[in-house]
């Protein structure tokens, strides 16, 4: 009888979409795995009143369990996703469901919303990178992320009042990547400070948990020890923008597959974990 894949909930980036292609990295995984991204309301629900951080993770978690009515769940998050899977994970268990993975994938710490240290640096590597490989058309939509980010910045805390006034300029709705960076903007300003204030005294995720982050993130990893004590911690090849790059995918399967074998020597059993 063929085994039937086990379900991972997939927390996407800030931006909120499924840019990513997760079937490819399931794919080559030596045992069955599918996954179920679980979308972001978008930057309407955000400026709504009474929205904050603690309200958008019971509104992901109330997600989780329509996905899982029953059973074990497992999470997978990127970037600010790690961050929210974290607290989903931390509200799952306090509501005694079984989280029997929790996986992390370069989720740096954040704070604030403010534009963390050496940003320009990396936005200029990032740009050459695409230029050297000829890839103009994300080079031309890396360049106007950066700009969205960069103007949006400028409105400073007066962002959610204008959104929710729908004095904004049309642009932002009509440009993709303008509403997306838009949402990602006043979903920053709400999280980052709630999540600042959480890791003061970060509640311990008693479950099996796996950090994939890349050499730039390397700083953070007794944060997230704090957080996640049953922790396997892997190095993967590229960029925070280059994870799921062809070049570096096999080596995010394969850090994900030895992080898998380091907790399967724990007490618990690489069959309660991953299945």
């Amino acid at each position: 009888m063929m085994e039937q894949p086990s379900t991972f909930l997939y927390l996407p980036g800030g931006g909120g979409g499924g840019e990513h292609d997760m079937a490819a990295f399931a794919a080559g995984l030596p045992f069955p795995v599918r996954f179920e991204t679980i979308q972001y309301p978008g930057w309407q629900r955000y400026v709504e009143d009474g929205f904050s951080a603690e309200a958008l993770v019971a509104e992901l978690t109330a997600e989780a369990i329509k996905r899982v009515p029953a059973g074990p769940v497992r999470i997978i998050g990127l970037s600010l996703g790690g961050h929210l899977g974290y607290a989903m994970a931390l509200r799952l268990q306090q509501m005694g469901r079984e989280v029997a993975l929790f996986c992390a994938i370069d989720s740096f710490m954040v704070a604030s919303s403010q534009p963390s240290s050496g940003w320009q640096r990396r936005a200029v590597a990032d740009a050459l990178d695409l230029l050297k490989r000829g890839r103009f058309k994300e080079l031309a939509r890396l360049a106007r992320s950066k700009a969205w980010r960069a103007l949006l910045r400028l409105a400073g805390g007066r962002l959610r009042r204008l959104s929710s006034s729908g004095r904004l300029p049309a642009i932002f709705t009509a440009d993709a990547v303008a509403e997306q960076e838009l949402s990602m903007r006043l979903l920053l300003r709400e999280v980052a400070p709630w999540l600042g204030e959480l890791d003061r005294d970060p509640k311990p995720l008693a479950v099996p948990a796996i950090l994939l982050r890349t050499a730039a993130s390397a700083q953070f990893d007794e944060a997230w020890t704090r957080r996640c004590p049953h922790i396997a911690i892997r190095e993967v090849p590229g960029k925070h923008l280059t994870l799921f790059e062809p070049e570096n995918l096999g080596g995010l399967r394969e850090a994900f597959e030895a992080a898998a074998d380091q907790l399967a020597a724990s007490p618990r059993t690489r069959s309660e974990q991953l299945r």
